[in-house]
């Protein structure tokens, strides 16, 4: 029987070029996700929606890539330093983008014909669900940097 789990299809160690370049996409997208927040109150609403859908989708897939391949990692060998390192790397990057998130979430559910604006949409149609859900849990948003001192401390 096996006892090695085969990661190499996802990366082939952490010193991978791929995972490098991963991890600073990752950075790169914090650092995206970030500006985009910041300019919401000056952006027109479809196009404030549909660039906030796709940055969601990029960033929650790369951190699902890195995190699962750190986590893997950790579960095969849980005395190895350098999974959990890049763990804690991954999950610091994560929370960074809570507030930014947060402020779309406020924005978007701000937004008096949201969802007249996602139903009408074609790209935005298949989130209906999502949006919806957001405009139900948006009155538990904290203000302000609320939602980034959570995440920080959820970690």
């Amino acid at each position: 029987m096996n006892e090695v789990w085969n990661l190499d299809p996802i990366y082939k160690g952490f010193d991978d070029p791929a995972f490098t370049a991963d991890m600073q996409e990752m950075k790169n997208l914090v650092e995206k996700i970030t500006a985009f927040a910041d300019a919401l109150p000056n952006t027109e609403p479809l196009a404030g929606l549909t660039e906030g859908v796709a940055l969601q989708e990029s960033f929650y897939e790369l951190v699902g890539k890195l995190a699962g391949y750190a986590s893997l990692r950790q579960s095969a060998d849980t005395r190895d330093p350098d999974a959990g390192s890049k763990m804690g790397q991954v999950m610091q990057l994560y929370s960074g983008v809570a507030a930014p998130f947060a402020a779309f979430k406020d924005w978007a559910t701000k937004l008096p014909n949201l969802m007249e604006l996602v139903k009408g949409d074609e790209n935005l149609k298949d989130y209906t669900f999502m949006f919806e859900n957001m405009a139900d849990s948006a009155r538990y948003l904290l203000p302000g940097v609320g939602e980034a001192v959570m995440a920080k401390m959820s970690m």
